[in-house]
Protein backbone atom coordinates (compact mmCIF):
# COMPACT_ATOMS: atom_id res chain seq x y z
CA UNK A 1 0.00 0.00 0.00
CA UNK A 2 2.83 2.59 -0.80
CA UNK A 3 1.90 3.16 -3.99
CA UNK A 4 1.83 7.48 -4.87
CA UNK A 5 -1.46 9.37 -4.01
CA UNK A 6 -2.39 12.83 -4.92
CA UNK A 7 -3.99 14.99 -1.86
CA UNK A 8 -6.30 18.47 -2.40
CA UNK A 9 -7.57 20.03 0.69
CA UNK A 10 -10.63 22.57 0.68
CA UNK A 11 -13.80 23.76 2.85
CA UNK A 12 -17.37 23.75 2.65
CA UNK A 13 -19.54 26.39 4.33
CA UNK A 14 -22.23 24.90 6.11
CA UNK A 15 -23.67 27.93 7.65
CA UNK A 16 -22.26 31.48 8.01
CA UNK A 17 -20.36 30.16 11.00
CA UNK A 18 -19.30 26.87 10.59
CA UNK A 19 -16.71 25.61 8.43
CA UNK A 20 -16.35 22.44 7.39
CA UNK A 21 -12.61 21.14 6.58
CA UNK A 22 -11.43 18.13 3.91
CA UNK A 23 -8.63 16.30 2.71
CA UNK A 24 -9.39 14.55 -0.38
CA UNK A 25 -6.76 11.39 -1.23
CA UNK A 26 -6.83 10.34 -5.23
CA UNK A 27 -5.03 7.18 -6.48
CA UNK A 28 -2.36 9.00 -9.01
CA UNK A 29 -2.87 6.15 -11.84
CA UNK A 30 -5.60 4.26 -12.32
CA UNK A 31 -9.28 4.86 -11.64
CA UNK A 32 -10.73 4.67 -8.36
CA UNK A 33 -12.93 2.01 -8.01
CA UNK A 34 -14.99 3.80 -5.18
CA UNK A 35 -15.31 7.02 -2.88
CA UNK A 36 -14.53 6.66 0.57
CA UNK A 37 -15.93 9.33 3.31
CA UNK A 38 -13.69 9.15 6.53
CA UNK A 39 -15.31 10.41 9.35
CA UNK A 40 -12.99 11.05 12.81
CA UNK A 41 -14.31 10.48 16.38
CA UNK A 42 -14.88 12.40 19.67
CA UNK A 43 -11.86 14.32 20.11
CA UNK A 44 -10.41 13.21 17.06
CA UNK A 45 -9.29 15.06 13.78
CA UNK A 46 -8.40 14.10 9.92
CA UNK A 47 -4.96 15.15 10.78
CA UNK A 48 -4.63 13.35 14.03
CA UNK A 49 -1.72 11.08 14.07
CA UNK A 50 -1.75 8.32 11.75
CA UNK A 51 -5.05 9.24 9.57
CA UNK A 52 -3.44 11.07 7.28
CA UNK A 53 -1.27 7.97 6.49
CA UNK A 54 -4.36 5.89 6.99
CA UNK A 55 -7.08 7.84 4.43
CA UNK A 56 -3.52 7.74 2.10
CA UNK A 57 -3.10 3.94 1.87
CA UNK A 58 -6.98 3.01 1.38
CA UNK A 59 -6.70 5.71 -1.73
CA UNK A 60 -3.30 3.68 -2.60
CA UNK A 61 -5.54 0.22 -2.67
CA UNK A 62 -7.42 2.05 -5.46
CA UNK A 63 -9.94 4.92 -3.89
CA UNK A 64 -10.47 7.97 -3.74
CA UNK A 65 -10.90 9.30 0.08
CA UNK A 66 -12.33 12.19 1.23
CA UNK A 67 -11.83 13.27 5.14
CA UNK A 68 -13.21 15.78 7.25
CA UNK A 69 -13.29 17.85 9.95
CA UNK A 70 -16.70 18.12 11.26
CA UNK A 71 -17.35 21.97 11.47
CA UNK A 72 -18.48 21.87 15.46
CA UNK A 73 -15.61 19.13 16.36
CA UNK A 74 -13.43 22.36 17.75
CA UNK A 75 -10.39 22.29 15.37
CA UNK A 76 -10.86 24.65 13.22
CA UNK A 77 -7.89 26.42 10.29
CA UNK A 78 -5.33 25.49 13.20
CA UNK A 79 -6.05 22.00 11.69
CA UNK A 80 -3.62 20.25 14.48
CA UNK A 81 -5.48 21.88 17.66
CA UNK A 82 -8.68 22.83 19.24
CA UNK A 83 -8.99 26.40 17.90
CA UNK A 84 -12.41 26.81 18.19
CA UNK A 85 -13.25 24.82 21.83
CA UNK A 86 -16.53 27.07 21.86
CA UNK A 87 -17.83 24.77 19.24
CA UNK A 88 -16.68 21.70 20.78
CA UNK A 89 -18.47 22.52 23.67
CA UNK A 90 -22.07 22.60 21.93
CA UNK A 91 -21.01 19.64 19.01
CA UNK A 92 -24.39 17.31 18.52
CA UNK A 93 -24.65 14.28 16.62
CA UNK A 94 -27.21 16.86 14.37
CA UNK A 95 -24.27 19.00 13.83
CA UNK A 96 -22.15 16.03 12.25
CA UNK A 97 -25.28 14.94 10.08
CA UNK A 98 -25.85 18.27 8.42
CA UNK A 99 -22.30 18.03 7.40
CA UNK A 100 -22.41 14.72 6.34
CA UNK A 101 -25.56 16.04 4.18
CA UNK A 102 -23.69 19.20 3.14
CA UNK A 103 -21.02 17.16 1.46
CA UNK A 104 -22.80 14.88 -0.09
CA UNK A 105 -24.97 17.28 -1.92
CA UNK A 106 -21.43 18.68 -3.12
CA UNK A 107 -21.56 17.87 -7.33
CA UNK A 108 -17.75 18.59 -6.72
CA UNK A 109 -17.01 16.40 -4.22
CA UNK A 110 -19.47 13.49 -4.85
CA UNK A 111 -19.75 11.58 -7.98
CA UNK A 112 -21.45 8.54 -9.17
CA UNK A 113 -19.05 6.33 -8.00
CA UNK A 114 -19.79 4.03 -5.16
CA UNK A 115 -19.88 5.64 -1.98
CA UNK A 116 -18.50 3.88 1.42
CA UNK A 117 -18.48 5.92 4.73
CA UNK A 118 -15.72 4.88 7.31
CA UNK A 119 -16.46 6.23 11.09
CA UNK A 120 -14.06 5.30 13.59
CA UNK A 121 -15.66 5.50 17.15
CA UNK A 122 -17.99 8.24 17.39
CA UNK A 123 -17.18 8.65 13.94
CA UNK A 124 -19.03 5.42 13.29
CA UNK A 125 -22.33 6.49 14.92
CA UNK A 126 -22.53 9.34 12.53
CA UNK A 127 -21.89 6.88 9.54
CA UNK A 128 -24.61 4.73 10.60
CA UNK A 129 -26.60 6.87 11.50
CA UNK A 130 -25.80 8.79 7.85
CA UNK A 131 -26.39 5.31 5.57
CA UNK A 132 -30.21 5.28 7.43
CA UNK A 133 -30.59 8.68 5.74
CA UNK A 134 -29.03 8.57 2.58
CA UNK A 135 -29.13 6.13 0.12
CA UNK A 136 -26.45 6.84 -1.83
CA UNK A 137 -24.39 5.22 0.32
CA UNK A 138 -23.94 1.65 -0.39
CA UNK A 139 -21.99 0.14 2.73
CA UNK A 140 -20.80 1.11 6.31
CA UNK A 141 -17.57 0.16 8.13
CA UNK A 142 -17.19 1.10 12.12
CA UNK A 143 -14.09 1.49 13.96
CA UNK A 144 -14.08 1.05 17.76
CA UNK A 145 -17.53 2.20 17.48
CA UNK A 146 -19.79 2.57 20.62
CA UNK A 147 -23.41 1.21 20.21
CA UNK A 148 -24.97 3.81 22.34
CA UNK A 149 -23.28 7.53 22.35
CA UNK A 150 -23.72 8.63 25.92
CA UNK A 151 -22.40 5.73 28.18
CA UNK A 152 -22.23 7.73 31.76
CA UNK A 153 -23.34 7.13 35.00
CA UNK A 154 -26.07 8.48 36.68
CA UNK A 155 -23.42 10.12 38.99
CA UNK A 156 -21.88 11.69 36.10
CA UNK A 157 -25.03 12.84 34.16
CA UNK A 158 -25.76 14.32 37.13
CA UNK A 159 -22.85 16.11 37.74
CA UNK A 160 -23.13 17.48 34.19
CA UNK A 161 -26.88 18.69 34.42
CA UNK A 162 -25.68 20.67 37.86
CA UNK A 163 -22.25 21.99 36.77
CA UNK A 164 -24.20 23.29 33.30
CA UNK A 165 -21.25 21.66 31.71
CA UNK A 166 -18.16 18.48 32.45
CA UNK A 167 -14.66 18.77 32.01
CA UNK A 168 -13.31 16.37 29.00
CA UNK A 169 -9.05 15.47 29.27
CA UNK A 170 -8.06 14.68 25.87
CA UNK A 171 -5.76 12.33 26.14
CA UNK A 172 -4.15 12.16 23.29
CA UNK A 173 -3.40 15.67 23.52
CA UNK A 174 -3.61 16.55 27.06
CA UNK A 175 -6.04 19.57 26.37
CA UNK A 176 -9.07 20.08 28.81
CA UNK A 177 -12.17 21.00 26.76
CA UNK A 178 -15.89 21.47 27.81
CA UNK A 179 -18.86 19.97 26.88
CA UNK A 180 -21.89 21.96 26.89
CA UNK A 181 -25.17 20.54 29.20
CA UNK A 182 -27.01 21.35 26.23
CA UNK A 183 -25.39 18.58 24.16
CA UNK A 184 -26.77 16.11 27.21
CA UNK A 185 -30.43 17.72 26.36
CA UNK A 186 -30.10 17.31 22.80
CA UNK A 187 -29.16 13.40 23.32
CA UNK A 188 -32.14 12.93 25.83
CA UNK A 189 -34.59 14.90 23.12
CA UNK A 190 -33.33 12.58 20.09
CA UNK A 191 -32.08 8.93 21.58
CA UNK A 192 -34.05 7.25 19.34
CA UNK A 193 -33.22 9.07 16.09
CA UNK A 194 -29.44 9.28 17.33
CA UNK A 195 -29.72 5.31 17.73
CA UNK A 196 -26.84 3.51 15.34
CA UNK A 197 -28.12 0.19 16.35
CA UNK A 198 -31.64 1.32 14.92
CA UNK A 199 -30.12 3.27 12.03
CA UNK A 200 -28.26 0.36 10.84
CA UNK A 201 -30.90 -2.14 11.29
CA UNK A 202 -33.07 -0.05 8.64
CA UNK A 203 -31.70 -0.94 5.51
CA UNK A 204 -29.69 -4.56 4.28
CA UNK A 205 -26.54 -2.72 3.73
CA UNK A 206 -22.99 -4.39 4.08
CA UNK A 207 -21.72 -3.39 7.09
CA UNK A 208 -17.67 -4.44 8.07
CA UNK A 209 -17.46 -3.58 11.98
CA UNK A 210 -13.58 -3.37 12.98
CA UNK A 211 -13.00 -4.08 17.15
CA UNK A 212 -9.65 -3.92 18.90
CA UNK A 213 -10.00 -6.51 21.94
CA UNK A 214 -7.54 -4.36 24.31
CA UNK A 215 -10.03 -1.09 23.24
CA UNK A 216 -10.12 0.90 26.87
CA UNK A 217 -12.66 3.57 25.72
CA UNK A 218 -15.39 1.14 24.13
CA UNK A 219 -15.86 -2.08 25.37
CA UNK A 220 -16.12 -5.12 23.16
CA UNK A 221 -19.33 -5.85 23.37
CA UNK A 222 -20.36 -2.88 21.76
CA UNK A 223 -19.16 -4.61 17.96
CA UNK A 224 -21.74 -7.44 19.70
CA UNK A 225 -24.77 -4.79 19.61
CA UNK A 226 -24.02 -2.75 17.03
CA UNK A 227 -25.09 -4.57 14.35
CA UNK A 228 -26.25 -7.91 13.24
CA UNK A 229 -24.12 -10.33 10.49
CA UNK A 230 -27.31 -12.29 9.08
CA UNK A 231 -28.62 -9.38 7.62
CA UNK A 232 -26.62 -8.93 4.80
CA UNK A 233 -24.36 -11.92 3.65
CA UNK A 234 -20.98 -9.28 2.97
CA UNK A 235 -21.68 -7.89 6.70
CA UNK A 236 -18.50 -8.88 8.70
CA UNK A 237 -17.40 -8.27 12.17
CA UNK A 238 -13.68 -8.34 13.01
CA UNK A 239 -11.36 -8.59 16.49
CA UNK A 240 -7.96 -7.13 16.00
CA UNK A 241 -5.96 -8.86 18.86
CA UNK A 242 -4.05 -6.67 21.11
CA UNK A 243 -5.16 -3.85 19.84
CA UNK A 244 -6.49 -0.30 20.85
CA UNK A 245 -9.14 2.56 20.67
CA UNK A 246 -6.27 3.82 18.04
CA UNK A 247 -5.16 0.76 16.77
CA UNK A 248 -1.53 1.76 17.99
CA UNK A 249 -2.06 4.72 15.91
CA UNK A 250 -0.78 8.27 18.30
CA UNK A 251 -0.52 11.40 18.44
CA UNK A 252 1.65 12.82 17.10
CA UNK A 253 1.94 10.22 14.05
CA UNK A 254 4.89 7.68 14.42
CA UNK A 255 4.77 5.57 11.77
CA UNK A 256 2.40 2.40 10.71
CA UNK A 257 1.55 0.40 13.29
CA UNK A 258 1.56 -3.52 13.16
CA UNK A 259 -2.58 -3.59 14.32
CA UNK A 260 -3.56 -0.12 11.86
CA UNK A 261 -1.71 -2.51 9.25
CA UNK A 262 -3.76 -5.29 9.66
CA UNK A 263 -6.89 -2.99 9.86
CA UNK A 264 -5.95 -2.08 6.04
CA UNK A 265 -5.39 -5.18 4.91
CA UNK A 266 -9.00 -6.18 6.27
CA UNK A 267 -10.29 -3.03 4.85
CA UNK A 268 -8.83 -3.49 1.26
CA UNK A 269 -9.93 -7.06 1.00
CA UNK A 270 -13.68 -6.60 2.53
CA UNK A 271 -13.79 -3.44 0.12
CA UNK A 272 -13.13 -5.40 -2.94
CA UNK A 273 -15.47 -8.16 -2.30
CA UNK A 274 -18.55 -5.20 -1.86
CA UNK A 275 -17.42 -2.68 -3.99
CA UNK A 276 -18.17 -3.92 -8.04
CA UNK A 277 -15.04 -2.73 -10.04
Amino acid sequence: MNAVTTTDHGEIQVSPDRCLRYSVFTPAQGDAAATVLFIPGFKGFKDWGGWPWFCRSISAAGYRVISINPSMCGVGAALNEFDEPEKFALQTLSHDLEDVACLLSSEDLISDQPLVVIGHSRGGIVASLAAAAHPVIQAVVTMGTPHDLMRLDSEELEAWQKRGFREIVNARTGEVLQQDVSVLKDYQNHSTSYDPVRALASRVLPVLGIHGTADPAVPMSSLDLLFPTDGNPESRKVCIEGAGHTFGMVHPHQGPHDHAEEVLEILSGWLGEVIQR
